[in-house]
């Protein structure tokens, strides 16, 4: 007779083993209203007048999932619009075919025949060119999105180090230099660590130099 308890451990072991190795969770854009927005906001390409869009799906792909959706052109062609999980809008391709499922990395585009062609995502996301029935396809970007992510990139590489430098302090109608470190802000009082006698002291903005308090606002202490 088999034991059926014997079944179970292993059966269960199975299930847990194919779970997906990563635990993001999906996070597509809330409603309609969320994404009509965010196409308005990309500009009048990105939603012409009178447009309409309905639901693709979310697309499992490297670890991520992407958020697809299918637009309506005046024309009679469709578009392929996709959403990162950040709900960030990334863009479009306008495709001849009608988008009518998608699989794992892919949305499938029905061929007017028996088969489909693919809107195949590349390592990052949306390649920047694709072929469907071996004409270029072209994704037309978010630049609003590339253009913020430019100046994320542009403000850390601009954000100074907190090293020791000269430091000009104001006090009794006079000006001193000295060598000194930031060590943090209390409240009003900035407090510098001086390098030749290692003494932490607290200063007032009004004591500091309009050079020190530039630095202080690159640093976003202030």
């Amino acid at each position: 007779m088999c034991n059926s308890r014997l079944l179970i451990i292993p059966l269960v072991t199975f299930i847990i083993n194919i779970q997906p190795a990563f635990s993001e969770k999906k996070n597509p854009p809330k409603n309609d209203d969320v994404i009509e927005e965010s196409l308005k906001l990309a500009g009048d390409t990105h939603f012409p007048e009178k447009f309409k869009f309905d639901d693709i799906g979310t697309i499992e792909h490297e670890e991520t999932y992407y958020h697809s959706y299918i637009g309506y052109n005046d024309d009679g062609t469709y578009r392929v619009i996709f959403f990162d999980n950040k709900q960030q809008y990334l863009g479009y391709y306008n495709v001849d075919y009608e988008p009518v499922d998608y699989e794992d990395s892919v949305v499938l585009l029905d061929d007017e025949s028996d088969g489909f062609f693919s809107v195949r995502l590349g390592k990052d996301g949306p390649n920047d060119a694709i072929l469907i029935d071996g004409v270029k396809t072209t994704f037309i970007r978010n630049k609003k999105i590339d253009k913020k992510e430019e100046a994320i990139k542009e403000k850390q590489i601009e954000k100074p180090q907190i090293i020791y430098r000269n430091w000009t302090i104001k006090r009794g109608g006079k000006s001193y230099t000295y060598e000194c470190i930031f060590v943090k802000k209390v409240g009003s009082k900035i407090f510098l660590k001086e390098k030749s006698r290692g003494k932490t002291l607290p200063f007032s903005e009004t004591e500091l130099s309009n050079d020190d308090i530039s630095y202080l606002k690159a640093l976003e202490i202030l």
